[in-house]
C-alpha cells in the first residue's frame, strides 16, 4: 500500500515539473513577439521587416483599427527607402502571382484587423540605401486618409518561407517570384 502512494507522489510529481516546464517555455515564447504598438485608432502587434542585402523588401506584420470608423492606411514612409508602396498580391488568370500596388489603399473596418504578410497584402520598401540585417529596427509611417500619421518600429528577421524575390531589377509594382 505504501508502494502505491509512493508511486502516485512521483507521478504527480512528474506531471508538475512538466506543467512547470510547459509555463516556461509559453512566457519564453510570448517574450519572442514585440508587443503591440499603438498610435490613435491603429495598433500594429509584431511587426517585422524582412532582413535583405538588395534594394527591396517588405514590412510585415498585423494592423488593428481600434477605432469606432473605418481606417485608411493611404501611404507609408521609411527613412532608409527612396520608395514605398503599399501592395497586394494578386493571381492572375495564368494562375501566376504578382504584386501590384494597392489602389486607394488598405481599408481596415472598425474593430477588425488587417494581416500584412508574405505573399499577401503588405508594405514595400524599395530603393533601400542600405542593407537590412537581422536585428536592425527600421521606423516605419503610415499615413491614414485624414492625415494623420502613425509609426511603429519593425524589427529585421531572416525569412525564407513563400520564397518572395525582391529583385532590383523588377519593375515596381511587379516584382516577380510571387
Amino acid at each position: 500500500m505504501h508502494i502505491g502512494i509512493a508511486r502516485r507522489l512521483a507521478a504527480l510529481s512528474t506531471i508538475a515539473a512538466f506543467a512547470l516546464i510547459g509555463c516556461a517555455e509559453a512566457e519564453d515564447a510570448a517574450e519572442d513577439h514585440a508587443p503591440i504598438q499603438e498610435s490613435g485608432a491603429l495598433a500594429i502587434a509584431d511587426p517585422w521587416i524582412k532582413a535583405t542585402d538588395t534594394e527591396m523588401t517588405g514590412v510585415f506584420g498585423t494592423i488593428e483599427n481600434t477605432g469606432d470608423e473605418p481606417l485608411r492606411i493611404v501611404a507609408a514612409d521609411a527613412e532608409l527607402a527612396g520608395m514605398v508602396e503599399l501592395h497586394e498580391t494578386i493571381t492572375q488568370s495564368d494562375g501566376s502571382s504578382v504584386m501590384q500596388e494597392v489602389e486607394g489603399g488598405f481599408t481596415i473596418p472598425a474593430g477588425e484587423e488587417l494581416a500584412l504578410e508574405p505573399g499577401g497584402n503588405h508594405i514595400m520598401l524599395m530603393d533601400l540605401d542600405r542593407e537590412i540585417l537581422p536585428g536592425d529596427e527600421i521606423v516605419v509611417t503610415v499615413t491614414t486618409a485624414d492625415g494623420a500619421e502613425h509609426e511603429f518600429t519593425a524589427q529585421a528577421k531572416e525569412y525564407t518561407g513563400a520564397q518572395e524575390t525582391y529583385a532590383p531589377d523588377s519593375e515596381h509594382g511587379d516584382h516577380g517570384g510571387h
